[in-house]
């Protein structure tokens, strides 16, 4: 019941809820309509967020279990996982091409930069858990809540909007307006 309580806690860090990756940049990606951009991305989105699930419930059964160090080995392989599932999502969103829109080059470059500032605070979590001392599994048990409360909340909203161009605004409204897409990307 803990967990489902601070499930949250955890998104925040998986969330990116996001949209993500390492390197890469829009100038040199196809221009791709707009709306068939967005209908493309969302779709990577779905199955994003059905891998960033999937990662969670593998972390989630370990603190279940509440040993320290099946627990601190399970963080190990949710930040591994999670930068995999970064990466690769990303990767398709980068195949998909940049939107066809001013600012489209920055909305790709704003995806990139989501996805490391993510991939840090994954694996700053995970050394925090590393960090903590195993003598007490209860005391560990709320150590790691707390790690996860402590997981600053990105929003690659924020980014969107710091391009400060109309198209990149319409994007963000198509975004926001298709299904379940907006709360994957977006935390906000």
């Amino acid at each position: 019941m803990r967990l489902l309580i601070r499930a949250g806690a955890i998104a925040g860090v998986a969330a990116f809820s996001a949209a993500l990756l390492a390197c890469g940049g829009g100038d040199s990606l196809e221009a791709v309509d707009a709306d068939d951009w967005v209908a493309d991305v969302c779709d990577e989105a779905t199955d994003f967020q059905a891998d960033l699930d999937d990662a969670f419930a593998d972390f989630g059964d370990a603190l279940d279990e509440g040993d320290p160090d099946e627990i601190t080995a399970a963080a190990g392989d949710f930040e591994e996982t999670m930068h995999e599932v970064i990466d690769d999502f990303v990767a398709e969103v980068e195949s998909i091409g940049k939107p066809d829109i001013e600012g489209g080059n920055e909305v790709i470059d704003a995806i990139n930069a989501h996805a490391n500032d993510e991939k840090k605070q994954i694996t700053d979590f995970r050394k925090a858990v590393d960090d903590i001392d195993e003598d007490d599994e209860d005391d560990f048990v709320d150590a790691v809540f707390d790690a996860m409360d402590d997981v600053e909340d990105i929003d690659l909203r924020d980014r969107f909007e710091d391009i400060e161009e109309d198209d990149v605004d319409d994007l963000i409204d198509d975004i926001d307006d298709t299904g379940d897409c907006g709360p994957i990307l977006f935390s906000s």
